[in-house]
């Protein structure tokens, strides 16, 4: 009770405003509730938008940035108030409660509520030590060592905090050490002015130097960036063997522990994902798929991600008919229509992809499941993506062309090429997108060959050697950019072609020049 008394004598003398957190009244909300409620509904992408909808004004208003400023504090206040969820990890609650009470213990501290603030610290600290949190532990521990023998005169206590906290700032030493590490090998990638031998190498000597800080510490932190190092050291120069070896023990490491720690499970399964999508093993991609689910509630950004990674690898290995079924899982997940708009267009443009092979017999639907497939919807309202997310534009550009080719709509598709050659002659300029460069030449030699089979054989030759002798990587792309292998859908173009010459106005217009 003293400690209860304490903190409310605490409390009473400071003003604290109900209306600095962003509390929802359905019958009457306030402009900063509006706000906060149209930013994450996606409505306002930019300062502009909010200022004319709420005042029809330019950004530079005192009212528009009075109500921003009002909106920032009411939400770094409501901050303090959140209560971990349902989908977290023991671990991430742990964190969230050590976070929340340890800048209690310091407010309280600092206005000599000592008693309370002591206390305090003992739970964050009982805490911390559960749960290996070192920044925490040190925090904790450094004030109760100081605490207990300043104030108490207690040695034994004191010795205790103080062996406690040395010994863990020399595990914290060696966590930043590698977060640090890990900076500087990500950096210059960043910057796109490191290659992937020089990625390799430098992530390979962190890895090294880290290792006996792995052998003596199991902080979950440390032995998360360090074994990471480890997998980027072999992804830069493809060994997919070892690193699913790699992560499968940074896998077990992190299961042995008695909390459940998702974030680097989560991550460790994903590489292991890309790991057997470019071996095109299904079936144990598929287990990872199943794993790395449990971890995420379904309809969550993080559940369609696996899923995407799950489709790519189903498409990648031609498990084509276990891509129909993932496919309308999540397109009828009943979370989907509200995900973000990016995330909705890759899946439309995923099933534009199965709709495709479909369409040319190598996934056989009954009836009643092909309604849901409208390709010519998607076809007649592409979109087109900003800069940022320009890689998308491929994938969109390439099925239209396939879909006109197998169709034999041969004038559309001669449009869509012609657009696709001055896409790729401003956008795709780079090494990066050599296998891009490679398939969308071929794709131009057909209307010049006169959809002819034998004229595109030949015509596409040199540029087929080179995309087959380019690697497709999926760690090192956009997983949407090569939705289905280039050679695989080469493979079905040919399939589509005949051997009459097509005489048409695009052919006449590619002579002419």
């Amino acid at each position: 009770m003293r400690n209860l008394i304490e903190i409310a004598n605490i409390i009473r003398n400071i003003r604290v405003k109900s209306t600095d957190l962003l509390i929802v009244n359905k019958k009457k909300k306030t402009n900063p509730n509006i706000f906060f409620e149209k930013i994450l509904a996606g409505e306002f992408k930019t300062n502009i938008d909010a200022s004319q909808f709420f005042f029809n004004t330019d950004t530079n208003s005192s009212s528009y940035k009075n109500l921003k400023r009002s909106l920032r504090q009411k939400i770094i206040s409501t901050l303090f108030f959140i209560e971990p969820s349902t989908g977290q990890s023991d671990y991430e609650k742990s964190f969230l409660y050590c976070c929340k009470n340890m800048f209690a213990a310091r407010i309280l501290i600092f206005l000599q509520a000592h008693t309370a603030g002591s206390d305090m610290c003992k739970r964050v600290f009982s805490k911390a030590m559960e749960f290996e949190l070192t920044e925490f532990i040190i925090d904790a521990g450094r004030y109760l060592r100081l605490h207990l023998g300043t104030r108490y005169g207690d040695r034994e206590k004191f010795n205790y905090f103080n062996d406690i906290y040395k010994k863990y700032s020399k595990v914290r030493e060696a966590e930043l050490l590698a977060e640090e590490y890990y900076i500087r090998l990500i950096l210059p990638k960043v910057q796109k002015k490191s290659s992937d031998e020089e990625t390799h190498l430098k992530a390979e000597e962190f890895y090294l130097e880290l290792r006996p800080l792995l052998d003596e510490y199991q902080s979950p932190f440390l032995h998360f960036i360090g074994r990471y190092l480890k997998v980027i050291s072999l992804m830069s120069i493809n060994n997919y063997e070892e690193t699913i070896q790699v992560c499968e023990e940074a896998i077990r490491f992190f299961e042995a522990k008695p909390y459940t720690y998702k974030t680097p499970l989560r991550v460790f399964l994903h590489n292991q994902l890309v790991c057997y999508t470019q071996l095109k093993e299904y079936e144990k991609g598929t287990k990872v798929v199943e794993k790395s689910n449990l971890m995420v509630r379904p309809g969550t950004y993080s559940w369609f991600q696996n899923n995407e990674l799950n489709l790519i690898l189903a498409l990648h290995s031609r498990s084509y008919k276990a891509s129909v079924e993932i496919l309308e899982t999540s397109l009828n997940q009943r979370k989907f229509k509200s995900m973000p708009l990016v995330v909705r267009e890759q899946w439309l443009i995923y099933e534009s992809y199965v709709y495709f092979l479909i369409t040319i017999g190598k996934i056989q639907l009954p009836e009643d499941r092909l309604n849901r497939f409208k390709l010519g919807k998607f076809l007649n309202s592409i979109p087109t993506y900003s800069k940022d997310k320009r890689g998308l534009n491929i994938p969109i550009l390439i099925i239209q062309i396939l879909y006109m080719i197998v169709k034999k709509d041969y004038d559309k598709s001669i449009d869509r090429i012609e657009a696709i050659e001055k896409y790729c002659s401003r956008y795709l300029t780079d090494q990066s997108n050599l296998r891009s460069n490679c398939f969308i030449k071929m794709l131009l030699q057909i209307p010049i060959s006169g959809f002819h089979k034998a004229g595109v054989e030949r015509r596409t030759q040199k540029y087929y050697k080179r995309l087959t002798a380019t690697p497709l990587n999926i760690s090192k792309q956009p997983h949407e950019v090569e939705i289905i292998p280039y050679e695989d859908l080469w493979e079905f173009v040919m399939e589509s072609l005949g051997t009459k010459f097509y005489q048409n106005r695009g052919a006449a217009r590619s002579t002419s020049r």
